[in-house]
Order: C-alpha cells, then structure tokens, then sequence
C-alpha cells in the first residue's frame, strides 16, 4: 500500500528570519516588519470582531483572504513560484484554527506541525 500524500502547501509559523528561498510569506501588519526581497508576500490585518457575528464580521478571516490571494497570485504567475509559506504573525494559534475553518484555505494550505 502506497502513503497517502499530502499536496497542500505547507504553511509554517516562525519569525521572518527563518524564510527559506522557496517560502512565500504571509505577514500580519506590524510597524517594522519588512519582507525578504524576492519573495511573495501577503499581508494582513485582522480587524475588530463584532458581538452579534454581523456580516462584515462572519466572512473568510484576513488571514485566509491574504492566502487566497496569494495562492492566486502563484497559479496566475504574479509571484514568484513557491513551495510553502512562512507565516509572521503575533497569535499562531487563532491564525491556523481561522484557516481550518475556511474551507477554500483548508484544501490550499496545511498547518505544519
């Protein structure tokens, strides 16, 4: 019996630093973060949640918004090609449970690790 494979790009978390040539980078806005020259970044902001789950609120998360446009980006050849992605962000945790819970970003991406 064959492994069974896993063909989402693999999405890690980790300070800037740690980019590899092949990684694009997925950045939550903060003030003096600046992304490796060369490579395909997406960046993001998350805003403030409403009470009440309004609709301006219960849409794909910032996060998975940024990588859909990245992934787009990629197949469009706007980007350079890449093999995975470095995500800076401040709370990895809520980062990788908003990207599980878009469908559209789960088929795309996998939390590594």
């Amino acid at each position: 019996m064959r492994p069974s494979s896993d063909d989402r790009i693999p999405l890690r978390f980790g300070p800037l630093d740690t980019a590899g040539p092949e990684d694009a980078l997925l950045l939550e806005e903060r003030p003096g973060l600046a992304p490796v020259a060369g490579a395909a970044v997406a960046r993001f902001a998350e805003g403030p949640v409403h009470r009440f789950g309004c609709v301006c609120c219960t849409g794909p998360g910032a996060a998975a918004a940024a990588l859909a446009g990245l992934f787009q980006d990629r197949a469009r050849g706007r980007v350079p090609w890449f093999t995975r992605v470095l995500a800076v962000v401040r709370d990895p945790a809520a980062v990788a449970e908003a990207l599980r819970a878009d469908r559209v970003a789960a088929v795309r991406f996998r939390v590594e690790g």
